[in-house]
Order: C-alpha cells, then sequence, then structure tokens
C-alpha cells in the first residue's frame, strides 16, 4: 500500500532540510597590500680625485766644504822666522786651524832647529822672543851664540805624556815644543840630559833657561817636574786658570 505525503509536508521537509545543511563558504585570501614604494633620494655623485701630478723633486745640494780661517802670522810675515802656512790638522781632537812649519829663528842671529817644527802662531811669537833671551844666556855661560836648537816632540795627536788616558796633550794642538840640546857656533853642545847636573857652566845656563822660559811660556816642566822630562824641557802655551793666566813652571 503506498502511502503519499502531502505536497506540503514535501515542501516543509524540503525548507527543513536546507536549514539544518550547512552552507561551507570558501575563505577567499586577501592580497596583503603592497608596501608603499620608498621615496628615491637624489644622491649626490662622488666627486672624482683630482689627479695631481708628482712633485718634482728636486736634487739635494752638493755640500760645500768648509771653509778654512787660516790666520797670518806676524813673526813669518816680518821674517823674524823661516817657515811657511801649511795646511789646517784634523785628526779627531786634534786640530790646528792656522799651522806653521818652521825651520829657523832668524832674529837677531840665525838659529836653526835640528827638523821643521810644526806648530801654532801663538808658539811661535813664544819662540822668536824666547830664542833672543836663549842666545843671549848661551853667550854668557857657555861663550858663544846658538847654531842649533835640537827638538824632540812638537805636534803629536797623543795624550799627556803618551798616555793610553787622560787629557789631550798641547802637543796635539801644535801648542807646545820639547827642547833637547844646542849646538853653538864654537861646535860645542850641550844636551839637558846630561848638563842638568853636568859641569858649572852647563849646570847654570840650564837652571837660568828654564827660569827664563817661565816668563815666555804658560807650562814649562824640567828634570825635577817629572821623570818623563829628564831629557827634555817641554813649553807650551795651554790655558790655566778660569782666565788662562795661572803659569805652571816645574
Amino acid at each position: 500500500m503506498r502511502y503519499f505525503l502531502p505536497l506540503c509536508l514535501l515542501t516543509v521537509l524540503s525548507i527543513g532540510t536546507l536549514i539544518t545543511t550547512p552552507v561551507t563558504a570558501k575563505t577567499v585570501p586577501i592580497p596583503a597590500p603592497k608596501p608603499a614604494a620608498e621615496e628615491t633620494k637624489a644622491v649626490p655623485p662622488v666627486p672624482k680625485p683630482e689627479l695631481k701630478e708628482p712633485p718634482v723633486l728636486s736634487k739635494p745640494e752638493t755640500p760645500k766644504a768648509e771653509r778654512i780661517y787660516q790666520v797670518a802670522c806676524l813673526p813669518l810675515l816680518q821674517n823674524e822666522v823661516e817657515g811657511k802656512v801649511i795646511a789646517p790638522v784634523s785628526e779627531g781632537l786634534c786640530q790646528i786651524r792656522s799651522p806653521l812649519e818652521i825651520t829657523a829663528i832668524t832674529k837677531p842671529v840665525p838659529i836653526e832647529f835640528d827638523q821643521p817644527v810644526i806648530t801654532n802662531c801663538t808658539m811661535t811669537v813664544a819662540l822668536t822672543e824666547w830664542a833672543k833671551e836663549t842666545n843671549a844666556l848661551a853667550r854668557a855661560h857657555l861663550g858663544s851664540d846658538i847654531k842649533t836648537i835640537g827638538t824632540g816632540s812638537h805636534y803629536q795627536c797623543r795624550n799627556v805624556n803618551n798616555g793610553s788616558t787622560g787629557r789631550v796633550s798641547e802637543h796635539a794642538f801644535g801648542n807646545a815644543l820639547d827642547i833637547m840640546s844646542f849646538t853653538l857656533v864654537n861646535g860645542e853642545k850641550t844636551e839637558l840630559a846630561k848638563d842638568w847636573n853636568g859641569a858649572e857652566k852647563q849646570q847654570k845656563f840650564w837652571r837660568a833657561l828654564h827660569k827664563k822660559s817661565c816668563t815666555f811660556f804658560m807650562t814649562v816642566l824640567g828634570p825635577e817636574a817629572d821623570s818623563a822630562h829628564e831629557t827634555n824641557l817641554h813649553l807650551d802655551m795651554g790655558c790655566h786658570g778660569k782666565s788662562c793666566t795661572y803659569r805652571i813652571c816645574q
């Protein structure tokens, strides 16, 4: 037996089915907003470095030779000595700016040195005056003029008494001369080494000469000074004291 539902009931059921059946709606993705375009900042162009020409290097100047200031020496100009001006001496601490090489004293009588003596003008001036007095003493005590002066050290680059240490000698500046002997015009010869305590006239001559030398030079050292001067009379113009007027006479 077939049952037939009324049309109105079918309609209600259909509507109910539609109501009760959930409607699934697809979610449509919303696109993300585009980032705002950054404003393009105007960047100033980087200036190109200026190309500079390389500096022109000047050639180093050739060092000039030091000017040597030499001085004229009055005894040489006035012909009181025989000799000549020589080139400056420079050996480390040993220096002579205006050296002379002298071979003889000419006044008041010609007196030769037994070897050329390298010294300075100050010593030359003193030696010319000293030679006059020395010749007068030779006449008085030995009865003759002097012909030749026997010398030891003159210029030498060394320390005092040839020491390995200590101060530089006055010889290193051409400022000293050692006297060893005298040969007389009459042919006789007197030597300090044997005549300091020799015959009476030789003793008197050498002692008188030692004393007189102390009036011309700043340092005079003889046999009674030390063993280094038993054979020579050391004469120099070295400076002693603050005013360079103090003398050493031994």
